[in-house]
């Protein structure tokens, strides 16, 4: 039987096995749209982005020995929606992906003989799933690649040590530069793209350093297919790709 795993507590997990029928939804462009006079069709604005979806879990939760329907109820849902942000979510069916997703409240179900109860789980998820293997961290040297599988980009987690504070160090992705600056200091840098947030070892936040170039905001970025890589100034250069497809 298909089962859904949530993680809403840091290294707990919550398993919960499902009903059969399962809705497929695709998430929706964000888009805008602009009429002009004398346009037969309108000026489309992409604001580069899918919205999250709403996916909904079917279950069937059966009474246990010496607890009610009720009581089982408040546990699993005090335990999926105790957490307010994105949270890894598994579907046993899909399991080479799992969702980030937000538990969203609001269940309801029909008392049915008081033994057992039809009863819908409803998460907010990104619009993307992640590929478990894309959570791998890879020691990259310079001049070697890495192939990204999936037909979207992604925002990896990279994580170097920068070996001088004289000087600017670069990370080169398919001849594209991304600059860290020499402001950062030396030591060990994690910079997670998808957040845009960039820190030493210990917390300290070198963000403004590692991200805001002349260009603006310059992430780095995993084409699909292969990705030449290259750097200076770098050593320890390690790499957490988080590939990723669209959710369904």
């Amino acid at each position: 039987m298909p089962y859904f795993q949530f993680r809403g507590r840091k290294s707990n997990e919550f398993l919960i096995r499902i009903r059969n029928e399962m809705e497929f939804v695709i998430p929706e462009s964000s888009l805008d749209f602009t009429e002009v006079d004398g346009r037969n069709s309108d000026i489309i604005h992409d604001k580069g982005k899918f919205k999250d979806i709403e996916k909904n879990f079917p279950v069937t939760i059966y009474k246990e020995r010496d607890k009610t329907i009720a009581t089982q109820l408040r546990n699993i849902a005090g335990w999926l929606y105790i957490a307010k942000d994105y949270s890894p979510l598994i579907f046993s069916e899909y399991n080479e992906y799992f969702y980030k997703a937000l538990g969203l409240g609001g269940i309801s179900g029909v008392d049915e003989k008081r033994e057992w109860t039809h009863i819908n789980f409803t998460f907010k998820c990104q619009p993307f799933v992640f590929r478990l293997d894309g959570e791998d961290e890879r020691e990259i040297l310079s001049g070697q690649s890495i192939t990204n599988p999936e037909q979207f980009t992604s925002l990896p987690i990279v994580s170097f040590n920068k070996t001088t504070a004289t000087a600017d160090s670069n990370i080169y992705i398919n001849g594209q530069q991304f600059r860290i600056a020499k402001e950062a200091g030396t030591g060990i840098i994690t910079m997670d793209c998808e957040n845009g947030i960039a820190y030493k070892t210990g917390g300290v936040n070198v963000s403004k350093y590692c991200f805001l170039n002349t260009d603006g905001y310059n992430p780095i970025i995993l084409q699909p297919g292969k990705n030449e890589i290259s750097y200076n100034n770098i050593d320890q250069f390690k790499i957490k790709p988080r590939w990723r497809n669209l959710a369904v």
